[in-house]
């Protein structure tokens, strides 16, 4: 009876120690309340579990079956009480097992091999091994415990799981596909295997390593990459902006020179009426061009020449194609910053454009988008509301996606100028209306 609860105990602890090993790369993240959840809910498991192990054992018995069938089984609560409080991480939490279940199988094969190399032959071979070699485990594990923080606490760059999500599952689940054939010989075949078995588990568990740390290089180079690929986008989005700007100044420019032309005439003829003494024909004139020039009003919606000039540009395109346009804004208070207006204006063109890409597609009648830009209490506020009916596909962090080829590219611009500024996005679609939001400080992070 003691070496059943002793045999528990042990047991109990190596699966304790394996949801440490799966703790540590969520370390970092995890608040301090989780943490201490998380180290209670072990303490008061592992009793549990002692209990569960001995009652298994004094029924099937403490021999190789039994052993194995608490290895195999066992782990499976401990991992339930770390995806219940680190949540949201189901594919982290699956590589992380894996790659535990990696270092649980070298320390295994090095205690096997030192028992076969150092105990009798009939010891090593008979049940009497099982303790010797689970004490064995518990030994190398507190040997090698600066190693093991060292190597799980560092186990999970963020852009390893980053992009693709095929991929990102496929990677999760690699480290237990190098497991498998290990696993597999282990449910039938006895505890004492030949040095070739060792030796193929040690070249395996290598391979592994081997296959990891290519992961990780392919895993930052995709990162550089997406990032490069990100940065052309922006790039051609602030050449769009400037070009459309450098449109509205020629535009302005050819105005004016229209204006000089006609006013010059304009007062040649005045001028003539005037020496004619037709004093009231000239008064005519006179109304007939102020008449004239407020008719023509110039659009100023703030002090800002660029963010101005793309409200101007996207408004007037909106209101040419028959939509409703409206803008409102409210951003010339003096405490209001101005170190990031380019990149306003960038993020007012994307989404004002997206808002009139998608009105146009409604019916006519139906087609409208309200624009709305403040700065108060040191905080900015956008709000871009547009009629659409057709239904939206939205990505994992909750901005649009589409499959069709050429656009997309706004959204890019959007999570940019987020992620620079520590924005917070709310893009919804609600009775014919899609509305997006975003506040931020107006300062970089």
């Amino acid at each position: 009876m003691l070496l059943i609860v002793g045999m528990a105990i042990g047991l109990a602890i190596i699966h304790a120690i394996g949801a440490y090993l799966r703790y540590l790369p969520f370390e970092a993240k995890l608040p301090a309340e989780e943490r201490a959840r998380l180290g209670r809910y072990i303490l008061l498991w592992t009793p549990v579990a002692v209990i569960i192990y001995s009652a298994y054992f004094w029924y099937a018995g403490l021999d190789v079956v039994s052993y194995k069938c608490v290895h195999f089984f066992g782990w499976i609560p401990f991992f339930a009480l770390s995806l219940v409080v680190i949540r949201n991480e189901v594919m982290r939490h699956i590589f992380v097992g894996g790659m535990q279940t990696i270092w649980f199988l070298l320390l295994q094969t090095v205690s096997g091999t030192l028992i076969l190399t150092m105990l009798p032959l009939e010891i090593a071979e008979s049940a009497m091994r099982l303790p010797v070699q689970t004490a064995l485990y518990i030994f190398f594990f507190v040997a090698t415990l600066p190693l093991e923080r060292r190597i799980f606490r560092n186990l999970l760059p963020p852009r390893l799981f980053a992009g693709n999500r095929l991929a990102g599952w496929c990677f999760a689940f690699l480290p237990f596909g190098i497991c498998a054939a290990p696993l597999i010989t282990l449910i039938d075949r006895p505890l004492m295997y030949t040095w070739t078995d060792r030796f193929a588990r040690f070249f395996l568990l290598f391979w592994g390593f081997t296959l990891y740390q290519y992961a990780l290089y392919a895993g930052d180079r995709a990162a550089r990459i997406r990032n490069e690929q990100h940065t052309n986008e922006l790039l051609t989005q602030q050449l769009q902006a400037l070009e459309s700007h450098a449109a509205l100044l020629q535009s302005r420019a050819e105005d004016i020179r229209r204006a000089r032309h006609d006013l010059r005439h304009y007062n040649r003829l005045l001028a003539t009426l005037i020496r004619a003494g037709e004093t009231e024909r000239a008064l005519d004139l006179i109304e007939a061009q102020d008449k004239g020039l407020l008719t023509r009003p110039i659009d100023a919606y703030c002090q800002s020449p660029i963010i101005n000039a793309v409200l101007t540009i996207f408004m007037q395109a909106a209101k040419k194609e028959g939509i409703a346009a409206s803008c409102a804004v409210d951003i010339d208070s003096p405490e209001c910053p101005r170190e990031g207006d380019s990149d306003l204006a960038i993020l007012l063109a994307n989404v004002i454009e997206n808002a009139v890409i998608a009105s146009r597609k409604q019916p006519e009648g139906q087609r409208e988008v309200r624009v709305s830009l403040a700065y108060a209490a040191m905080q900015y506020a956008l709000v871009v509301k547009n009629r659409c009916d057709a239904p939206l596909t939205f990505s994992e962090d909750g901005l649009p996606t589409t499959s069709e080829q050429g656009h997309g590219t706004g959204m890019v611009s959007v999570r940019s100028f987020g992620k620079k500024y520590g924005a917070e996005i709310i893009f919804e679609q609600k009775d014919g209306w899609v509305r997006f939001l975003m506040y931020w400080s107006g300062k970089e992070i």
